[in-house]
Protein backbone atom coordinates (compact mmCIF):
# COMPACT_ATOMS: atom_id res chain seq x y z
CA UNK A 1 0.00 0.00 0.00
CA UNK A 2 3.05 2.26 -0.07
CA UNK A 3 3.23 4.10 -3.38
CA UNK A 4 6.57 5.78 -2.75
CA UNK A 5 8.58 7.69 -0.19
CA UNK A 6 10.76 10.78 -0.18
CA UNK A 7 12.77 12.99 2.17
CA UNK A 8 12.09 16.71 2.43
CA UNK A 9 13.32 19.16 5.08
CA UNK A 10 14.55 16.33 7.29
CA UNK A 11 11.22 14.48 7.22
CA UNK A 12 10.80 11.04 5.68
CA UNK A 13 7.41 10.95 3.96
CA UNK A 14 5.58 7.79 2.97
CA UNK A 15 2.86 8.22 0.35
CA UNK A 16 0.15 5.60 0.81
CA UNK A 17 -2.70 4.60 -1.48
CA UNK A 18 -5.34 3.66 1.10
CA UNK A 19 -6.66 5.19 4.35
CA UNK A 20 -6.37 1.82 6.13
CA UNK A 21 -2.65 1.79 5.35
CA UNK A 22 -2.35 5.26 6.88
CA UNK A 23 -4.14 4.12 10.01
CA UNK A 24 -1.87 1.08 10.32
CA UNK A 25 1.16 3.27 9.68
CA UNK A 26 0.08 5.72 12.39
CA UNK A 27 -0.35 2.84 14.84
CA UNK A 28 3.23 1.68 14.22
CA UNK A 29 5.03 4.99 13.66
CA UNK A 30 6.69 5.08 17.10
CA UNK A 31 8.13 1.60 16.54
CA UNK A 32 9.52 2.69 13.18
CA UNK A 33 11.03 5.87 14.64
CA UNK A 34 12.72 4.06 17.52
CA UNK A 35 14.08 1.36 15.20
CA UNK A 36 15.59 3.99 12.92
CA UNK A 37 17.33 5.65 15.90
CA UNK A 38 19.16 2.42 16.69
CA UNK A 39 19.92 1.23 13.17
CA UNK A 40 20.11 3.76 10.38
CA UNK A 41 20.30 2.34 6.86
CA UNK A 42 23.41 3.39 4.93
CA UNK A 43 21.21 5.19 2.41
CA UNK A 44 19.86 7.44 5.17
CA UNK A 45 23.07 8.24 7.09
CA UNK A 46 23.65 11.58 5.36
CA UNK A 47 20.01 12.59 5.10
CA UNK A 48 19.46 13.79 8.67
CA UNK A 49 15.95 12.40 9.09
CA UNK A 50 14.31 14.03 12.10
CA UNK A 51 10.73 12.83 11.69
CA UNK A 52 8.56 10.41 9.75
CA UNK A 53 5.13 11.22 8.35
CA UNK A 54 2.65 9.58 6.01
CA UNK A 55 -0.28 10.70 3.93
CA UNK A 56 -2.79 9.16 1.54
CA UNK A 57 -2.94 10.15 -2.11
CA UNK A 58 -5.77 9.39 -4.49
CA UNK A 59 -3.82 10.33 -7.60
CA UNK A 60 -3.70 7.33 -9.93
CA UNK A 61 -0.27 5.95 -10.76
CA UNK A 62 0.93 5.84 -14.34
CA UNK A 63 -0.02 2.16 -14.66
CA UNK A 64 -3.56 2.89 -13.45
CA UNK A 65 -3.85 5.78 -15.91
CA UNK A 66 -2.67 3.57 -18.78
CA UNK A 67 -5.19 0.86 -17.91
CA UNK A 68 -8.01 3.42 -18.07
CA UNK A 69 -6.83 4.62 -21.48
CA UNK A 70 -7.00 1.10 -22.93
CA UNK A 71 -10.57 0.50 -21.74
CA UNK A 72 -12.99 0.01 -24.59
CA UNK A 73 -16.66 0.53 -23.88
CA UNK A 74 -18.92 -1.63 -25.99
CA UNK A 75 -22.66 -1.11 -25.92
CA UNK A 76 -25.63 -2.01 -28.03
CA UNK A 77 -26.62 0.87 -30.29
CA UNK A 78 -30.15 2.01 -29.51
CA UNK A 79 -30.50 4.76 -32.10
CA UNK A 80 -32.59 3.84 -35.15
CA UNK A 81 -32.18 7.05 -37.13
CA UNK A 82 -35.89 7.74 -36.99
CA UNK A 83 -35.89 11.44 -36.21
CA UNK A 84 -37.02 14.51 -38.07
CA UNK A 85 -34.55 17.12 -39.15
CA UNK A 86 -35.79 20.70 -39.19
CA UNK A 87 -32.59 22.70 -39.58
CA UNK A 88 -32.55 25.83 -41.73
CA UNK A 89 -28.76 26.05 -42.16
CA UNK A 90 -28.03 24.01 -45.31
CA UNK A 91 -24.53 22.90 -44.27
CA UNK A 92 -25.66 21.76 -40.83
CA UNK A 93 -28.76 20.11 -42.35
CA UNK A 94 -26.54 18.03 -44.69
CA UNK A 95 -24.31 17.03 -41.78
CA UNK A 96 -27.20 15.82 -39.66
CA UNK A 97 -28.69 13.97 -42.65
CA UNK A 98 -25.35 12.22 -43.20
CA UNK A 99 -25.30 11.16 -39.54
CA UNK A 100 -28.86 9.90 -39.84
CA UNK A 101 -27.89 7.88 -42.94
CA UNK A 102 -24.93 6.30 -41.08
CA UNK A 103 -27.20 5.27 -38.22
CA UNK A 104 -29.81 3.79 -40.59
CA UNK A 105 -27.15 1.96 -42.64
CA UNK A 106 -25.68 0.39 -39.50
CA UNK A 107 -29.12 -0.76 -38.39
CA UNK A 108 -29.82 -2.28 -41.83
CA UNK A 109 -26.50 -4.13 -41.73
CA UNK A 110 -27.31 -5.55 -38.27
CA UNK A 111 -30.76 -6.67 -39.38
CA UNK A 112 -29.36 -8.43 -42.45
CA UNK A 113 -26.71 -10.33 -40.44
Amino acid sequence: MIKFGYIKNGILYFVLNHPAAKQEFDNNIQSIKSALKFVKPKECEDSGINDIKAFVTHTPTKNEEESFQHCTVVYKERAMGDFSIDIKDEKLNKLVHSIQKIIKDKNDTKRNN
